[in-house]
């Protein structure tokens, strides 16, 4: 189809309405041609485009046809593509349509990236500087850690590469340079590094320090205890995200489908697929361990409730970048089908739309809590769609005594401080009056594909945490279990929010607070 587009259509309110239940916008009918001189709707019952003839009689009418590619549901969101003559003739035919663009989010995970190259060296493509990055131990090199370093943060300006085999990664910054920040990512297993104002040469070696899974000061354990199996049983929990890893030892019978749309197009049995994304693929494993873990095969690793039943949903594609609006929205709606009554959404940013924005509404109308990532934008406003009231938005929060005292996440320390100083905001989370709670969100442990574990940061690792607490709470609490679904979610946030405990760290970083309780058996 020539200088087509994707649009999303939706009824003119809500999620669900008879215009989209027309057999005209059926998937798999055919074309749909949209008259150009009379505006009008009319399927083509021919399989391909009209011939010349027609094309002639019908003065472009080619210009101006629609195909349906997909729908969330007979009466639902409709995906379709039809190009811009098609739109506009659209939205006169049938004006009991929302018709909105495809838009994408990213996932909530706070790290930074180099914009652009610095120097000579790095036009020229000439090695400048190895970093090589040990086991603070052993002093043996480690491989697969992310070195990123900056000659000026605030251009983004630097180099960043992966260590080899050896540990050694090489970076095309001049000899002998100043570096604003040093940021070492560790790989599974272990904490990273951070360093501000340094020589680089100074740096040449980095000792990173293996994560203690005992260590009594892990944030989610020093907060939530070490649940038993128990707690969360009976609910279940849908992650819109990456996908998880199938078969984890901390991370048992877990289901799910995967949900993008340009991979079920090409082969419909990949639906299967709701594992780890290719490329990039392991913050949903990450997320889900936060909700759920259980100790297994040696490894003391658990999540704040470890009774849940987890479901992954992947919105996110194996050849890497965002996920589409029109993805979340068909997992959502496959969420609350496969009777999910939380669902945790780690990603954010892009622009508001109303597509994402039905789709929670039909899940809070269903009776299913939606926690959302406040973002990670360093004190921005909250990113929707976490700014929408139907969601519970989680900023996150840290403690320093946590994690090492040179490792990344030192760099995420910053005002405000809560009532015990060792506690802060981080300093990448969003903020404002959306804000709902605030959550663990800085050095937090959790599980990784290939039966691993590892540490991230972002309001990403905060929101699954309150999820495992709102898990936890519907456990306990036959107020919101024997609810109907219309009350129910009325009633969770109430008792969740009345669960918040402030730190001091004030209402729009906050919101009611970091909600603590004594369930862990």
């Amino acid at each position: 189809m020539t200088d087509s587009t994707r649009y999303i259509l939706l009824p003119a309110y809500g999620f669900t309405g008879s215009v989209l239940g027309s057999r005209k916008l059926q998937a798999g009918v055919g074309l749909l041609r949209l008259d150009a001189r009379a505006g009008l709707l009319r399927l083509d019952a021919r399989a391909g485009l009209p011939d010349d003839a027609a094309l002639a009689d019908d003065r472009g009418a080619a210009a101006t046809t629609m195909t349906v590619l997909d729908a969330i549901r007979p009466d639902g969101p409709k995906l379709v593509e039809m190009t811009p003559q098609a739109e506009m003739n659209l939205r006169a035919e049938m004006p009991g349509l929302k018709i909105i663009p495809i838009v994408t989010y990213r996932k909530m995970r706070a790290e930074h990236f180099v914009r652009k190259a610095a120097g000579a060296e790095a036009a020229a493509g000439v090695g400048g500087i190895t970093v090589k990055v040990v086991d603070a131990a052993s002093d043996a090199g480690v491989a697969g850690a992310r070195v990123v370093a900056f000659t000026d943060f605030r251009n983004r300006a630097g180099d960043e590469g992966v260590s080899g085999p050896d540990g050694s990664a090489t970076l095309r910054i001049r000899e002998g340079a100043r570096l604003d920040r040093l940021y070492v990512y560790g790989p599974p297993r272990y904490w990273g590094y951070f360093a501000a104002g340094i020589d680089a040469a100074k740096r040449s070696t980095i000792g990173i320090a293996a994560i203690d899974l005992g260590d009594p000061n892990l944030l989610t354990r020093r907060l939530y205890g070490a649940a038993t199996d128990r707690v969360g049983a009976g609910v279940t929990v849908g992650v819109i995200d990456s996908g998880i890893a199938k078969g984890h030892p901390n991370l048992p019978g877990v289901e799910g489908a995967n949900m993008v749309f340009d991979e079920l197009q090409a082969d419909p049995a990949a639906v299967d697929e709701w594992g780890p994304a290719t490329n990039d693929g392991e913050h949903g494993t990450h997320v889900a361990g936060i909700i759920g873990a259980r100790a297994s095969r040696g490894l003391d690793l658990v999540g704040v409730a470890p009774g849940v039943a987890l479901r992954s949903y992947r919105v996110f594609p194996n050849t890497g970048g965002d996920a589409t609006n029109y993805d979340i929205m068909k997992a959502i709606d496959r969420a609350v089908a496969d009777g999910c009554q939380v669902i945790n959404l780690s990603l954010g940013g892009g622009e508001p739309d109303e597509g994402v924005r039905s789709a929670i509404g039909a899940a809070l109308d269903a009776g299913c809590l939606v926690v959302a990532a406040a973002g990670n934008d360093h004190r921005r406003p909250v990113s929707f769609p976490a700014t929408l009231d139907a969601c519970v938005a989680v900023s996150a929060m840290g403690r320093k005594s946590s994690f090492p005292s040179d490792s990344s996440e030192v760099a995420d320390v910053t005002r405000p401080y809560g009532t015990d100083p060792d506690e802060f905001i981080a300093a990448f989370s969003n903020f404002g009056p959306q804000i709902d709670l605030t959550g663990p969100g800085v050095g937090i442990v959790s599980t990784l594909p290939d039966d691993t574990f590892g540490v991230m940061s972002g309001t990403s690792m905060a929101a699954p945490a309150i999820v495992g607490f709102a898990a936890r709470l519907m456990m306990t609490d036959p107020d919101i279990r024997d609810a109907s679904p219309a009350n129910r979610v009325a009633i969770w946030k109430a008792k969740l929010f009345g669960l918040g405990v402030p730190q001091a760290f004030g209402r729009d970083y906050e919101g009611s607070g970091l909600p603590l309780d004594a369930v862990v058996s």
